[in-house]
């Protein structure tokens, strides 16, 4: 008897051609801030160290974009799923439409805040600079760690279509 666990795989297999666009937007979001911080690296202070406020407003933004990069996904997933709650049949690109569309978006707004934190390296002396690096690397750790996989979208796609059948609400359970 198949149980949960078979169809998860089969959606992760209908799913992974489609989600190759996905991850190529994905990967380029994440290689964007990665040139981008090797630049900044390799170039060194673009200027007189110091400049003002632009480091800690860069870093204030930053940490605003990568918080609302958990929140803004989850509001354009459940406005896409809204007109599906309760009814029988979903079709797979129902829930997968909205999913990219709101990981599209939220990996946008982690790309704006890595770019950011590298903005903030400009003006900063050397020794502030050793420890502000670690901001970006992190931001693009937290992008790598959100890399779409098919499995993982599978179990939210099911999970979902649970919750919307039962009329659940646009948000999966768990």
């Amino acid at each position: 008897m198949p149980g949960p666990a078979d169809d998860i795989d089969s959606i992760a297999a209908e799913i992974a051609p489609r989600m190759t666009s996905l991850q190529v937007i994905h990967l380029a979001l994440v290689a964007s801030v990665t040139v981008f911080l090797v630049v900044m690296l390799v170039q060194g202070p673009a200027g007189p160290e110091g400049r003002g406020a632009f480091g800690p407003v860069a870093l204030i933004c930053a940490a605003a974009g990568a918080a609302m990069s958990f929140v803004l996904p989850s509001i354009f997933r459940g406005a896409g799923l809204a007109p599906w709650r309760g009814k029988e049949e979903i079709p797979l690109e129902a829930l997968l439409g909205p999913y990219s569309t709101g990981h599209i978006a939220g990996m946008a707004l982690l790309e704006s805040a890595g770019f950011l934190a590298c903005f903030a390296l400009l003006g900063a002396p050397w020794n502030v600079r050793r420890v502000l690096v670690v901001i970006p690397i992190g931001i693009l750790a937290l992008m790598i760690a959100r890399f779409p996989r098919p499995r993982a979208v599978a179990e939210w796609i099911a999970s979902t279509r649970e919750a919307l059948v039962a009329g659940e609400g646009d948000r999966p359970r768990g």
